[in-house]
């Protein structure tokens, strides 16, 4: 923390009132400081990850295990992106290209994120039909999760049960929510969405006007005894 801090105490006192003594120093000392500073804070390793994300797997196997690792191809594209659009076309800058390149991590990360989204069907004693569903829902899952429900064939009852990694993240998930409730109902079936975390309950709740017609159960939510806390008094009532 001393170091960032003396660093740029100097910087502005150069900048504010020092700059006339900058111009005694040779450029050529500048550009050997800046050269050893890149030289002690590269990451050289770094370098054989991105040529590695760049060769198919059967040609890493063969040049050893140094290029094993590797960075994602994604990330690599967006390194290369964002230093050809800091000095080119002309009028871009670095700030410009920056916002390109968490645009792309952005998009590749709910790409991503999407494709964690699966499920399971199962079948109860009576008659029940199940959808266990893992991942989170949002705007590039939603629709994929309205195709895998199937009120045509499925039975009078359904319940739709979210693991602990499922939440409702945006508005799309809650409007696929809705549209099950109702293509359900129009076929006088009945679906239940269970195990709803606290954070989509609220969301739910927040938009009860947009999406009525969804019947829903909160997650259960275990606490576990804490030695040395008493119990509270309806607790004692019970035991005794």
């Amino acid at each position: 923390r001393l170091g960032p801090s003396v660093t740029a105490i100097g910087i502005m006192a150069c900048v504010m009132g020092a700059y006339p003594l900058l111009n005694y120093i040779p450029v050529a000392a500048l550009a050997g400081i800046m050269l050893v500073v890149v030289l002690h804070t590269f990451k050289w390793f770094s370098v054989s990850m991105v040529v590695a994300a760049l060769l198919p797997d059967s040609t890493r196997e063969k040049l050893g295990p140094r290029f094993q690792r590797k960075a994602p191809r994604v990330e690599v594209f967006v390194i290369f992106l964002v230093t050809l659009l800091s000095n080119w076309p002309q009028g871009t800058n670095i700030a410009y290209a920056v916002g390109v390149g968490v645009a792309i991590c952005a998009i590749n990360y709910a790409w991503s994120s999407g494709q964690t989204f699966t499920w399971r069907e199962s079948y109860g004693p009576d008659g029940t039909k199940y959808y266990d569903i893992e991942g989170p829902l949002f705007f590039a899952a939603s629709n994929r999760f309205v195709k895998v429900m199937n009120p045509e064939n499925d039975p009078d009852k359904v319940e739709v049960r979210f693991s602990s990694s499922t939440s409702i993240m945006d508005y799309s998930a809650m409007e696929a929510l809705h549209k099950i409730a109702v293509s359900y109902a129009g076929k006088n079936k009945k679906v239940v969405f269970k195990s709803l975390c606290p954070e989509s309950e609220k969301m739910i709740t927040k938009a009860n006007k947009l999406c009525a017609s969804i019947e829903y159960t909160s997650r259960e939510i275990a606490v576990p005894d804490v030695e040395g806390i008493a119990p509270l008094p309806e607790e004692v009532g019970c035991n005794e």
